[in-house]
């Protein structure tokens, strides 16, 4: 992948972590499954019906799109679709269906499906969905053929994380080369070092559990990620809604992040994003014009390397600056080295103009927020008053009633919609971080 996640980040002094509001996830390194909730709004798929799994699915997709037309005036839809089907949505065309009883031989119907979302995704053409129903597949997933911007290919797990995939090897579980695609609803995870490796452009990658991507090849100068934006010259890689932890061990690797981008535009919002080896959300090499806002972002990195969110560019191409990128009410707890921070490398003036730091929650991190252009205002540095807290993933990452979270975000640039497609704002004004609570 060009090297697109090479991190030569040894020397850096601080991260930008965004903790946002609250969920339920249980789960432990050493495993792939993930406990029964403790409460209704926990992320597992037994913990959604099919109504708020397509709740979510129309949510982020419409986060997606409203944003990159009208950022801060979209109209967020957040109603389910009337199919039992998440993925059926009306602006579809041609549909194809995956099982695990299924055989490549078949029409790829829903009555004679295909086995292989590979061989789906050969078949897929522009305004397709891809419905894959529950169940392990085991190998690594490709895709290649693009979309359009009126009718984009969809990828999506009927069953919120019921659909499986195991990949092998180690490399990437996922790689998808295609423009205009959406990858939705999916449970990754494998021995690789990256598990959504996308090069395509104007793609949404929503509502996926990707963990335990356990870097078996060892700690090399490619690097790793849980989702990448790989293509220096692509743009508008959207990252919503995804729960990535177990990414590499904490403090293994300084190359090995949670959510990486490193090219122009995108939205990264709504996620949660724990235990990552470095960094929890890192911008670098080409990027440019992000929005990373709404993330819950805790116990990533070690004292030693990495931490929550940290922004910055360098290395190849070269010759770019980092402009118009906006960190927002982002909850940024409980990393062992930094919270927030931008980033160039000596005698480098890799920040420019437009960017903003604001309404960011950040405490308990080895450092708080480091800027080298301009200042962070709105910042709260205060217990975020979580349910519970636990940084092993198991806790109740809501907020309390009385968090100084609650009400506290800016609506400029922020989702319109929470992890779940609940409407911001519940109360007077817009919570910090990936869940809407009061």
């Amino acid at each position: 992948m060009k090297n697109a996640v090479i991190s030569a980040f040894a020397t850096r002094t601080n991260a930008l972590l965004a903790c946002s509001a609250t969920v339920l996830l249980a789960a432990s390194a050493s495993t792939a499954a993930i406990a029964a909730p403790a409460v209704t709004h926990g992320l597992t798929a037994d913990s959604a019906s099919i109504g708020t799994y397509a709740q979510e699915v129309v949510a982020a997709a419409a986060v997606s799109a409203a944003v990159a037309q009208a950022e801060g005036n979209a109209q967020l839809a957040a109603t389910a679709p009337s199919t039992s089907s998440a993925a059926a949505t009306a602006t579809s065309i041609y549909h194809l269906y995956v099982a695990t009883n299924g055989s490549d031989s078949n029409a790829g119907t829903q009555a004679r499906p295909f086995k292989t979302i590979n061989k789906a995704a050969s078949s897929a053409k522009a305004g397709t969905t891809v419905h894959v129903a529950a169940g392990t597949y085991s190998g690594n997933v490709t895709t290649k053929v693009s979309g359009t911007s009126t009718n984009r290919i969809r990828f999506v797990s009927d069953t919120k994380w019921g659909a499986k995939i195991i990949g092998s090897g180690t490399e990437a579980m996922w790689t998808n080369s295609g423009s205009y695609i959406d990858i939705t609803g999916f449970d990754i995870s494998g021995p690789g070092r990256l598990g959504v490796l996308n090069n395509g452009s104007n793609t949404l990658v929503s509502n996926n559990h990707i963990h335990n991507i356990t870097v078996s090849g060892g700690c090399k100068g490619a690097g790793g990620a849980g989702i990448v934006n790989a293509n220096y010259s692509g743009s508008n890689g959207d990252v919503i809604g995804n729960v990535v932890r177990d990414i590499g061990k904490p403090g293994a690797c300084n190359g090995v992040q949670g959510i990486y981008s490193s090219n122009r535009g995108g939205k990264i919002m709504n996620n949660i994003v724990y235990r990552a080896s470095a960094y929890g959300i890192h911008l670098w090499h080409a990027a440019t014009d992000v929005t990373i806002a709404n993330n819950t972002v805790f116990a990533n990195g070690s004292s030693g390397m990495g931490g929550g969110i940290v922004i910055g560019v360098g290395d190849s191409p070269g010759g770019v600056q980092l402009k118009n990128t906006k960190v927002i009410n982002n909850i940024v707890y409980k990393n062992p080295r930094a919270g927030i921070s931008q980033y160039c490398y000596s005698g480098q003036a890799c920040i420019g103009s437009g960017n903003v730091t604001a309404n960011n929650l950040v405490y308990g991190n080895g450092s708080a927020i480091t800027m080298k252009v301009g200042s962070a205002t709105g910042t709260i540095s205060a217990d975020p008053k979580f349910v519970s807290y636990n940084p092993a993933g198991t806790g109740d990452y809501r907020l309390q009633s009385g968090s100084p979270a609650a009400n506290k975000g800016t609506a400029t640039s922020a989702p319109a919609v929470d992890m779940l497609g609940v409407a911001r704002p519940k109360g007077g004004a817009f919570d910090i971080g990936a869940y809407e609570n009061f």
